[in-house]
């Protein structure tokens, strides 16, 4: 199960993640989806909020930032290879 990343929720920040239960290691990508779920609907409700903060969260298996280094998941955020 190396290859699966997952991750749990600090029990510091379980306050600030109703729906996920702190300590529990879940699938990465079940997390993120819930999370994006979570910021997507408070956007409709003109709330803003960010998606998550890693800092909040523990990590373990697969392999961290798979994704290319080009890749930017926020508008704010810079590229990082020349264009």
């Amino acid at each position: 199960m190396a290859d699966i990343r997952e991750c749990r929720l600090r029990p510091e920040y379980d306050h600030l993640y109703d729906a996920l239960p702190a300590g529990v290691w879940r699938r990465a990508r079940e997390v993120a989806e819930l999370l994006v779920a979570r910021a997507s609907e408070a956007r409709r409700q003109s709330i803003d909020q960010r998606t998550f903060d890693a800092r909040h969260f523990e990590f373990r298996g697969g392999v961290a930032g798979a994704r290319p280094p080009s890749w930017r998941t926020r508008v704010g955020d810079r590229a990082t290879r020349e264009e």
